[in-house]
């Protein structure tokens, strides 16, 4: 049986918000009333790590842990950290920049033997100034290495490859191999010149309904994948609507932003929860569409 999509937030999107500023377990709260399941964030230190399980359990939110390695042996403390406070799964942000396949290759062969023993989900997110950097390499990793978990950051390939809306065959061929092994997703809309864009405006409409296209087939390969995958059927998909503050967000002279953020999350999550219902009724009724 699928289960449900857990929709979580990026305690990065609390930052510099309209109104009073709100300290970590007032944000925390704020979150959990709104309905999302759990939060996206970042480590500083193993007493930050202590001090917000505590918080995000009293309000009965998850974790999704994000690291940066920059080193080989960066990533296994951060694993135990992870380990240590039962989170949903690991999103790594490999900070080290290959300019080949074989310098790829390396990194994610010296972490193998460590992502076969750890019992906590590792995803790899598509990244920019990351080891998922490049579009095709990512997709030649996949290639050799085929159980790679991904966390799908598809902004970042529309903006750093300048994808139209309607991009090629070339580019939805691969973005069909990220989707198919992705294991979460991280949700904002991106255009070909920036990587965040607002939501409403209707000059934006042709990325908005790129990514929406992407999103509702990426839920569809993780229903199909979960049907047929034992161990799979014991996890859910997460969705981290991840709307950052300034550079990402757009703003005017003054550095005042566009738009309201926290507003512009929970449109997001209402948005995500439709598709996710949407894949449902098509998971039930037909096989997983071809890329258009």
């Amino acid at each position: 049986m699928t289960q449900p999509l857990k929709i979580f937030l990026a305690t990065w999107t609390m930052e510099n918000l309209p109104g009073p500023t709100l300290s970590m377990p007032e944000q925390l709260a704020r979150i959990s009333a709104a309905g999302f399941r759990g939060v996206t964030a970042m480590h500083t230190s193993i007493a930050h790590a202590d001090q917000l399980a505590q918080w995000r359990r009293e309000h009965g939110l998850q974790l999704e842990s994000q690291v940066q390695p920059q080193r080989i042996e960066d990533l296994e403390p951060a694993l135990e950290l992870a380990l240590r406070h039962d989170c949903h799964h690991v999103t790594a942000q490999v900070d080290m920049r290959p300019y080949t396949l074989a310098e790829a290759m390396k990194i994610i062969e010296a972490w193998q033997p460590l992502l076969e023993q750890t019992n906590v989900p590792v995803l790899f997110e598509t990244h920019r100034q990351r080891l998922t950097n490049d579009l095709p390499l990512t997709v030649q990793l996949l290639h050799e290495f085929p159980d790679l978990k991904l966390l799908a950051d598809l902004s970042h390939y529309v903006v750093s490859r300048e994808m139209p809306a309607q991009p090629d065959a070339t580019d939805q061929a691969a973005i069909h191999q990220i989707l198919e092994h992705s294991h979460g997703f991280h949700g904002r809309f991106a255009s070909a010149e920036q990587v965040q864009i607002p939501l409403g405006y209707p000059q934006f409409e042709g990325w908005y309904a790129l990514m929406r296209q992407w999103w509702l087939q990426g839920f569809q390969s993780w229903q199909r994948r979960q049907a047929g995958d034992p161990a799979l059927q014991r996890r859910d998909l997460s969705f981290t609507c991840e709307l950052g503050p300034y550079p990402y967000a757009m703003t005017d002279r003054h550095g005042r932003e566009y738009t309201d953020r926290w507003a512009e999350s929970l449109l997001l999550k209402a948005e995500a929860e439709a598709l996710w219902q949407q894949s449902l009724a098509l998971h039930a009724t037909e096989p997983l569409a071809v890329m258009g």
